[in-house]
């Protein structure tokens, strides 16, 4: 026999499916329910009002045919008996007075009676109660009605049969059920048209964009179009909207920044080959007599190998993940030196950079990741003051300092250029999104960051008043007692 438990999914049939009920179905079957229970809703006393009615119109026949046959002589004609009977429905019909019991009306057989209802004391409940013993019981039983007597009386009883009542309710029932099915017919086509009309072909626009749109997210044309109605649908189109063009712009720029980072890694490849012969002519300046020379000789190295490893860990890029710092105990105020003379190697300039970091503060940090931030920061202070100048009446200047507070070590970059733009300061430390001069990259504030963040630090632009530049504050873990190298572990977001 046949395994079936090791057969491949492929290979098993699926039970065939019969046919779907699509929302429309659904919508005119759900309210065909509704229809129908609001009715046998109002059905249940309908139909107990209906006995009612009819036993009391039966009531009424008799006391009327008591008041023919008491106007009439002591001897009543057997036929007038009858006729009286045949008019009621009824076998017999009794009048009770205050002090005697009179038996106007007899059949020829006096029945047995299975049932008796009193129409005097009958509440709702005890109405359908009895209403569906008679829907629901199948034999022909006699039951004696009681109702309030003329001329006086205390009651009158007649006693029937019960099939002509059960046939009169089974007429009304049946009335009734095609009512309410015609009833739900028409609610239901009227509530399918405008669910048609006002939800279905708003959601199937829904659909069909979503599709069209995920078929090729990067077609702009494919965002949907809101209708500019004011519901859920409208506000839900609009919603759509936005997020359809947000992901197409998110999708055009991530498709830029693959075409950039395969150009990027393909020029660092060139580039270090070039700086590597760069590096080799650097190395024969250390031999000229001149002084000048011998003294930025070691500095051009320097900055040649940071280029050349720079490039080969952009070529190692690929993963997006910077290399792990290296920490160790780095002196904070020859760091910042060794990025001010970077920008300023001739010593201060047009623009200075003032060091006010103390001279024993302590960093736990990778100084060749920390010589970067550094690096980013001054340079777009720099390039803010030459291209905006200084605020009025203040002097164009680059202002660092330092503190040590509680294990961490605050820093300040502060510059008196015009400040950062609004515009440019909700993404400020995302690349490419936060460049706000001309032929700006965005790079610089993202990659100062993300170096920021991987040495267990963080980064902000302080508020500022108009007239006081732009100020960013770094937070960094002060230095522990040794100095190994420790390598600490960095997100791929880093």
């Amino acid at each position: 026999m046949r395994d079936e438990r090791h057969q491949p999914a492929t290979d098993r049939r699926e039970a065939p499916q019969g046919p779907r009920l699509g929302l429309a179905g659904r919508v005119l079957l759900l309210v065909v329910s509704f229809v129908m229970l609001a009715e046998i809703t109002i059905y249940v006393p309908s139909i107990a009002i209906f006995r009612e009615n009819w036993l009391r119109d039966r009531l009424s026949a008799a006391s009327t045919a008591v008041l023919l046959l008491d106007a009439t002589s002591a001897q009543v004609p057997d036929k007038l008996i009858a006729d009286a009977l045949e008019a009621v429905q009824a076998k017999t019909i009794v009048l009770k007075m205050q002090d005697s019991r009179r038996l106007l009306a007899l059949s020829d057989m006096p029945p047995r009676i299975d049932a008796r209802y009193d129409t005097r004391e009958a509440g709702l409940l005890d109405a359908i109660c009895a209403a569906f013993r008679t829907l629901t019981t199948q034999r022909n039983r006699v039951i004696a009605v009681i109702g309030p007597a003329p001329m006086g009386g205390e009651y009158i009883e007649i006693t029937l049969n019960e099939a002509p009542l059960r046939q009169a309710m089974l007429v009304y029932s049946g009335n009734i059920l095609l009512l309410s099915l015609i009833i739900s017919l028409i609610v239901a086509t009227l509530a399918a048209v405008s669910i048609h009309l006002l939800v279905l072909q708003p959601v199937r626009r829904l659909t069909s964009s979503i599709i069209s749109f995920g078929a090729a997210p990067e077609d702009a044309s494919r965002v949907i179009r809101p209708s500019g109605m004011d519901h859920e649908i409208g506000r839900a189109e609009e919603a759509l909207a936005d997020m359809q063009r947000a992901l197409a712009r998110e999708l055009a720029e991530k498709k830029n920044l693959a075409a950039l980072g395969l150009a990027v890694a393909k020029v660092s490849h060139d580039l270090r080959n070039i700086l590597s012969s760069a590096q080799l002519l650097s190395d024969r300046l250390s031999t000229l007599s001149d002084p000048l020379a011998r003294r930025l000789a070691p500095k051009l190295v320097g900055t040649l190998d940071r280029a050349i490893a720079f490039c080969q860990s952009t070529l190692t890029y690929g993963k997006a993940v910077e290399r792990a710092p290296e920490l160790r105990s780095v002196a904070l105020r020859g760091l910042v030196a060794e990025a001010a003379e970077v920008l300023n190697p001739d010593g201060p300039g047009r623009i200075a950079l003032r060091n006010e970091v103390s001279g024993d503060i302590l960093v736990q940090a990778d100084a060749e990741q920390m010589f970067r931030v550094f690096l980013n920061l001054f340079r777009n202070a720099f390039e803010a003051l030459e291209n905006a100048g200084p605020q009025p009446g203040r002097a164009a200047e680059v202002i660092v300092s330092a503190a040590a507070r509680s294990g961490l070590v605050v820093i300040e970059v502060t510059d008196t250029g015009p400040g950062v733009p609004k515009a440019a300061q909700k993404r400020l430390f995302e690349p490419f999104k936060a460049s706000a001069r001309p032929g700006g990259t965005g790079l610089g504030l993202a990659i100062a960051a993300d170096l920021v963040r991987a040495h267990g630090g963080a980064i902000a632009l302080m508020p500022a008043d108009p007239g006081q530049g732009a100020t960013f504050r770094l937070t960094l873990p002060a230095s522990a007692t040794d100095s190994e190298p420790r390598r600490t572990p960095v997100s791929p977001a880093a």
